[in-house]
């Protein structure tokens, strides 16, 4: 996996930073409203639950009242001793009176003498089984619960006399009937939902009709809590916080009261809370990550120029502009690279210079030792051509001896001159390759040792362009003369391929030779490499580099075998001026 640049991971640690920080503090904002928000609803559940008490007590103070009253009028004491259908028949103006749902009359003995009801459904025998239970539990205020109807009932006994003489002539109840309008004052009084429940029955609630049908559901199914507590739960429509309250506990059922507050409105605040802090957060991200951008391009921008300058460095080029910026630590770096690179620069220019020398001691050695070869027979035939007479030798003879020395020497002056120049020396006209190639081909014709060499030329383009002809001559002459000599006289033969190729012209010279040793290979076209010619001086292949180079072209040992060699020189299309460093005077 290719590692990540500087700035990428400066941005993705930022980012995950921005990121961590960002969630951490949004995660704990929503924790802490939510918990606000819930000690809110608990807090306002408990309000309501607290209200409800108080109507409770309220409506109790005054049945209480309402009972004692109506049983300290002289006009009901004067009436219970009378027959049950006296009694029935008269006390319908005291339950009018009391303006109660439920009034019931007794004897001492918890007979029921009297009844009345706003909806009537409930037998003399019914309310004395509930009334025993009240009185046995010495109750003043109890619930009356039966065929689905609950009556809140306050007792109070009906007296005559004072202290000893005390005597108590009957029971009077009075009671309202807890139903759903009664649930509708005590939600308006709550400010929230109320449900009251018996056993696994709901009473009486200000719920939705389908929310209050669910709620049955669960209570006859044993999934609500029928002690008091407090908690959570969804219903059809909505989804509640509830608290119960137990209502009376000495029934046949205890009767419960659920003060539910609905959370959809909760909810809906939550939800547009996490809304918000999601676009909060995406928001900080991206802010924050092109703040980071921003911030790390400006820190590894003169990284990147650094990287930049190294790279340059790498492939040679020692003049990339690098401008110290940044931090003092980065301006501290990139001034001590410009001047690493400048101290390289120097040691490289030593070094070139250096070999340059060495070159040239090497080139001195080799062309003195050939220099005094040819001039030893300059000067020996000079002596043979003094004494010609005396010795009856042929004139003629040591005239070609000397001026063949003289000639050799010339040429060995002229490739070290070649050679020596710095720069490139070249005069481009227009130039046919085909035409330069040929007359390089006669030239070898001319010597008498390759007047009989197979040379072939294939040319399948028009090869026409800018290029000194007469250095592009001196080339391919060298390097068909190297092919000539490598290749057997009996049956050698040389194949030169001149053609277009893309944006160059590439020349081929092929012989059926040897192969070129492994041992020069690499060295081929360095000066004074020269392997199997008593007579060579190792500058022939590396005038043609020079050349070639001088052209902006390549030469390249394409392949070479025991079956034969293949050079191959590429020239562009277009010229270009190209100056050579000082090294490639002797190369």
């Amino acid at each position: 996996m290719k590692p990540l640049r500087l700035r990428s991971q400066l941005l993705i640690a930022a980012l995950l930073i921005i990121l961590g920080l960002t969630g951490s503090l949004l995660l704990f904002v929503r924790h802490t409203v939510n918990t606000e928000i819930q000690k809110s609803v608990r807090d306002g559940t408990e309000a309501s639950v607290r209200a409800f008490e108080s109507v409770q007590r309220q409506r109790e103070l005054q049945l209480s009242r309402t009972a004692a009253m109506l049983a300290d009028l002289p006009t009901m004491k004067a009436l219970m001793p009378a027959d049950a259908l006296t009694i029935q028949d008269a006390s319908e103006t005291f339950w009018r009176l009391a303006g109660s749902n439920l009034f019931v009359l007794a004897k001492p003995d918890r007979q029921v003498v009297a009844l009345h009801m706003t909806h009537p459904g409930w037998s003399a025998a019914t309310v004395e089984v509930d009334l025993k239970r009240s009185l046995d539990l010495e109750e003043d205020a109890s619930w009356w619960y039966d065929d689905g109807r609950l009556f809140w009932v306050f007792l109070h006994p009906i007296t005559s006399g004072a202290g000893s003489t005390t005597k108590q002539l009957g029971i009077l109840a009075v009671g309202y009937q807890v139903d759903s309008a009664v649930a509708q004052q005590l939600a308006i009084a709550a400010n929230n939902q109320i449900a009251l429940t018996t056993g696994d029955t709901v009473i009486a609630s200000t719920l939705p009709v389908r929310d209050e049908a669910e709620l049955a559901r669960r209570i006859r199914a044993g999934k609500f809590p029928v002690n008091p507590a407090s908690g959570e739960m969804a219903l059809e429509t909505d989804h509640y916080t509830f608290s119960s309250v137990l209502l009376h506990g000495s029934s046949p059922s205890p009767v419960y009261c659920y003060v539910m507050m609905p959370l959809v409105p909760v909810n809906t605040f939550i939800k547009r809370l996490d809304y918000s802090i999601y676009l909060l957060g995406g928001l900080a991200v991206l802010f924050g990550g092109l703040l980071i951008a921003f911030v790390a391009r400006t820190i590894t921008r003169p990284l990147d120029n650094l990287v930049a300058g190294v790279k340059a460095l790498a492939s040679g080029d020692f003049t990339y502009s690098i401008t110290p910026r940044g931090s003092t630590e980065l301006v501290e770096l990139s001034t001590s690279f410009a001047q690493m690179r400048g101290q390289l620069l120097a040691l490289q220019q030593q070094r070139i210079e250096t070999e340059r020398i060495a070159a040239l001691a090497r080139a001195a050695s080799s062309i003195s030792h050939d220099l005094r070869h040819y001039l030893a027979a300059v000067v020996a035939n000079a002596e043979f051509l003094y004494e010609a007479d005396a010795l009856k030798l042929n004139r003629d003879e040591i005239y070609e001896e000397i001026q063949t020395a003289a000639h050799q020497m010339t040429d060995l002056i002229d490739s070290l001159r070649e050679l020596s120049y710095q720069r490139n020396a070249i005069t481009p006209v227009l130039t046919k390759i085909d035409q330069v190639i040929r007359r390089a081909i006669e030239a070898i014709h001319a010597k008498p040792e390759f007047r009989n060499a197979k040379i072939m030329l294939v040319v399948s383009d028009d090869l026409e362009g800018m290029f000194d002809a007469r250095k592009l001559e001196r080339v391919f002459f060298n390097l068909i003369l190297n092919a000539c000599e490598a290749t057997p006289q009996e049956n050698g033969s040389i194949t030169i391929d001149a053609r277009k190729e893309g944006d160059a012209f590439e020349i081929r010279i092929q012989d059926n030779g040897p192969g070129i040793p492994a041992g020069i290979r690499a060295t081929l076209f360095d000066p004074f490499v020269s392997y199997g010619k008593p007579n060579g001086t190792g500058l022939g292949l590396a005038i043609v580099s020079k050349i070639v180079q001088d052209h902006s072209g390549s030469v390249s040992v394409e392949k070479t075998s025991e079956s034969g060699t293949t050079v191959l020189v590429r020239l562009p299309l277009a010229q270009q001026t190209s100056h050579q460093p000082e090294a490639s005077a002797l190369r």
